[in-house]
């Protein structure tokens, strides 16, 4: 049996410290929220006392215009740059040169700056979506891994079967953090406005808030039924494993086909309710943050990119437990085909990536375009890191097949397309979330650290509480032999 040590406790303990540290430091950077009526009167106050309360009419103020004839009329950037300056010092905030030079009026200057607040009360919840995603999907994409073993009768991982329940077993947690996030947003509390299209007024016609697109989508995204929607997607997710797992222990005490039989029926269930939810789970969750833009490969690949990281945890967690003497009919076959997969999905990863960019950036068509835009524009690091990450660092380093069987070689190159994962996801959410104004560090990181430690005490509890290689399935001397 598997014994979770000392170092192990700390180690999840201190992570967990480090996400509180850093979520507490986010809101409370983010605290003393105002609201659109005080930023205004505070705006307009100072713009007064510097004399600049009247609107800067120039043709030359136009941006497009000034690119076009090549030059910069520093008079217009500088023009409303003091009321900036000073709003910087008031409310802790940084402009960009660019929204200086875009502003005309003192109304448009209020409009950034609330916009510019919004984001800094919605950092810490989109911090926290971002890392709740990420191991949604470690969890999640593991148990349907798991399933699919047995709907194809596969034998060689029947020795990894328990360690992918263990690393399942992080679903209702992250579920509850979701849940949270979810919750608090639809009930405008804490500065929580992950999603526009729950803000208030913006499908009423007589609201000034009012957007004719996201009315027409009222149908399906309406709190209540994005809530129902959660409820059935994270009830479905966790009665698949706990069934799955309940069947597995059941076969160890009392062998025979008559379990295993049982486990690959609700496999097959768990596959076509995963088919479909998992899909729908990436609109919900992630694509209506950009309530006017969709694209029909979406779920398609955010479950590429949840794949991936599924097969890099996997091998962690695998490489853990030999460590610590466990797992002993874990070979470097095993630890080979892991790998293949982690370099297969890498590559689906980067083909959808491609393929929906592609498209849309081909066609040009203005609705649909504007969702690179803001990620070429306003997040091109992260955006090309990402793709950087993804693609070209496992092509390069795990195309051979020696490098696929060296386990520290494996966890190596596997951390560093975890850190690209982690920045499609940040580059999936934040541009939505809180626009320009995006941070990548004490909050972000911390944040992840965080629900990566609760991550390592909920998985290596669960380890220890099973037996790690399963007693009487049909095909586990297959796996304990096996090799290519």
């Amino acid at each position: 049996m598997y014994t979770v040590t000392k170092n192990t406790k700390l180690i999840s303990l201190a992570l967990m410290l480090i996400g509180v540290v850093a979520l507490g430091y986010g809101f409370i950077q983010g605290a003393g929220h105002h609201t659109d009526e005080e930023i205004a009167h505070q705006v307009e106050t100072i713009a007064h006392d510097l004399h600049l309360d009247a609107a800067y009419h120039t043709e030359a103020h136009d941006s497009h215009a000034v690119e076009a004839h090549g030059v910069h009329d520093h008079a217009v950037e500088a023009h409303y740059a003091p009321l900036f300056h000073k709003l910087e010092e008031v409310f802790h905030l940084h402009f960009s040169a660019e929204e200086m030079l875009e502003a005309h009026d003192v109304e448009h200057v209020i409009h950034t700056t609330t916009h510019a607040l919004h984001a800094k009360a919605q950092r810490p919840w989109s911090s926290l979506l971002v890392a709740a995603i990420f191991f949604l999907g470690v969890s999640l994409v593991s148990i349907f891994f798991l399933a699919l073993q047995y709907v194809a009768e596969v034998g060689w991982t029947v020795v990894l079967k328990r360690v992918l329940m263990a690393i399942g077993s992080f679903l209702p947690y992250v579920g509850a953090v979701l849940f949270v996030i979810f919750i608090t947003g639809g009930l405008h509390l804490f500065g929580n406005h992950t999603y526009h299209w729950m803000a208030i007024g913006i499908m009423d016609p007589e609201s000034a808030n009012y957007d004719a697109i996201i009315a027409g989508k009222e149908a399906y995204l309406n709190f209540g039924f994005f809530m129902l929607r959660a409820v059935i997607y994270l009830a479905g997710w966790y009665f698949g494993l706990k069934k799955l797992i309940s069947l597995s222990l059941q076969e160890d005490e009392h062998g025979g086909l008559e379990y295993y039989n049982k486990s690959v029926k609700v496999a097959a269930i768990f596959i076509v309710f995963f088919a479909v939810t998992s899909s729908m789970m990436a609109w919900d969750w992630i694509m209506s943050i950009d309530t006017h833009w969709f694209s029909t490969l979406f779920g398609w690949y955010v479950f590429a990119g949840m794949m991936v990281t599924v097969f890099v945890v996997l091998s962690m967690v695998v490489v853990h437990l030999k460590s610590k003497g466990q797992l002993e009919h874990v070979n470097e076959n095993h630890m080979h085909d892991v790998a293949k997969f982690m370099f297969a999905f890498s590559i689906f990863w980067t083909y959808l990536w491609f393929s929906q960019f592609m498209l849309i950036w081909y066609a040009n068509i203005p609705e649909e375009v504007t969702y690179y835009n803001a990620r070429f524009d306003e997040y091109s690091v992260p955006f090309m890191t990402a793709v950087v990450l993804n693609f070209v660092v496992p092509i390069l380093m795990l195309i051979s097949r020696d490098a696929k069987r060296v386990s520290g070689f494996v966890i190596t190159i596997g951390s560093i397309i975890l850190i690209g994962h982690y920045l499609d996801f940040f580059v999936m959410i934040m541009p939505g979330t809180v626009g320009g104004h995006w941070h990548l560090g004490f909050v972000e990181i911390g944040t992840f650290l965080g629900l990566g430690g609760l991550f390592i005490s909920v998985v290596t509890k669960k380890l220890a509480s099973m037996e790690l290689t399963p007693k009487n399935h049909p095909m586990l001397e297959e796996s304990k032999n096996f090799h290519i």
